[in-house]
């Protein structure tokens, strides 16, 4: 799409709004697809099995992770598993929005696969020993290295995630004026 197919009313600050959302979601998708892949890898191409697995993960260790920053109860960047909470498969189905049937078969397929265990009648985590295992390891480190490429493509994007505040764009919309 050129830019002739815009509005002439138009701003070049709106223009800026709509390159950079769309710059960002193109850096976003492509961290997004590499992570689907990483994640498939790990449970036999099953990306949403890999879903259900971060969704027990995470939720189990939510109440800790608040703020989003580094806490010293996570030696190693996990939590010790008595500090866990179980993660009920309706919790899990009603914040992927599954049905549960298909979130308890594919948590089933996780405790048969030896990826998370049942804690009681209350739901199930992941524990501490496979979130330090090898296979969640390489998953760690293939997300490391998407998130690096994503990182990098925001900073060697910098020039064009300048505001529309910055002097060259309002001087830009200046000259369009006269």
């Amino acid at each position: 799409m050129d830019q002739s197919s815009f509005p002439v009313s138009t701003a070049a600050s709106d223009l800026h709004e709509i390159a950079l959302q769309r710059y960002a979601m193109r850096l976003g998708t492509d961290y997004f697809i590499q992570m689907a892949a990483s994640l498939g890898d790990l449970f036999d191409g099953n990306l949403l099995t890999g879903l259900v697995f971060l969704t027990i993960a995470q939720g189990s260790v939510q109440h800790l992770n608040r703020p989003a920053q580094f806490n010293a109860m996570a030696v190693d960047g996990v939590f010790p598993d008595d500090l866990r909470r179980p993660v009920s498969v309706l919790g899990v189905s009603q914040f992927l929005g599954l049905p549960y049937e298909t979130a308890r078969r594919h948590t089933g397929r996780l405790e048969k696969m030896g990826f998370c265990q049942k804690v009681g009648g209350k739901g199930v985590v992941i524990p501490a020993e496979i979130l330090r295992g090898p296979e969640v390891q390489a998953l760690v480190r293939a997300n490391y290295g998407h998130m690096r490429i994503l990182l990098q493509g925001l900073r060697r994007g910098g020039e064009a995630m300048l505001p529309p505040q910055d002097p060259r764009w309002v001087q830009q919309e200046d000259e369009g004026k006269a």
